[in-house]
């Protein structure tokens, strides 16, 4: 969208990925090149930590920022653009938990079957996508029981998967640890341990609305295969 807006892009690559990020910025200059736009119209820059990132937002040939990452990591990128004598928008992804609305007719009708398909999308690529379902939110009952039923036994069903990065891995479990030590979730069912580095153990917790929104600490992300039922009264 920025070159079709006939602005140049800088691209910062991920230091977990550098090998993909080279092959996706090959492939960007063959088509700058194959449309006959101007070379500089396109740049990969490399660069761990966050130096070179927010350099980059300071620079006041930079005009927009577009982010997908961590709520840390975006906010020091906003906090850095609207520093600026000239700010700047920043378009961030981040942190998202991704509430579901279960309805108690569509419970009474497929709940277990529900279940069953929720837990497919949690734990899809160690549950890294950003469409992961962090959060459930449904009317308590019977029909909700009988759904958390069907999830729970998917989830120990689940196998361990290696997550993509060692920060991401711990940041997973330091959130996990944080939904077991509390003394307002529940903990439903877990997946199995694995045994090479940076595997995501699926989790399945609940807790009350009540609790949900009296305690910041359940409210947030956590990014990996586990998600919280927030079981909401009649």
């Amino acid at each position: 969208s920025s070159l079709a807006a006939g602005c140049p892009v800088v691209v910062k690559a991920h230091a977990a990925h550098p090998g993909t990020s080279e092959l996706v910025g090959r492939a960007v200059q063959r088509a700058v090149a194959r449309c006959e736009l101007p070379e500089g119209v396109f740049s990969l820059l490399y660069g761990s930590g966050r130096e070179l990132g927010q350099a980059l937002v300071r620079d006041p040939r930079i005009k927009a920022v577009g982010f997908t990452g961590s709520r840390s990591g975006g906010t020091a990128l906003m906090q850095a653009a609207q520093a600026r004598p000239e700010p700047i928008p920043v378009y961030a992804e981040m942190s998202s938990i991704n509430p579901v609305f279960v309805l108690p007719e569509a419970l009474e009708a497929r709940g277990q079957a529900l279940g069953e398909a929720f837990i497919g999308s949690l734990t899809m690529g160690a549950g890294q996508f950003c469409t992961n379902p962090g959060l459930v939110i449904a009317v308590k009952g019977e029909a909700l029981d009988a759904f958390v039923a069907s999830a729970a036994e998917a989830v120990k069903a689940s196998a361990a998967q290696t997550m993509l990065t060692p920060g991401i891995h711990d940041a997973y479990v330091q959130g996990v640890d944080g939904l077991m030590q509390s003394s307002k979730a529940r903990e439903v069912a877990r997946g199995a341990a694995g045994e090479g580095p940076n595997a995501c153990q699926s989790g399945l917790f609940v807790a009350s609305a009540q609790d949900f929104l009296s305690d910041e600490a359940l409210q947030a992300e956590v990014f990996g295969a586990t998600s919280l039922v927030v079981e909401c009264a009649d």
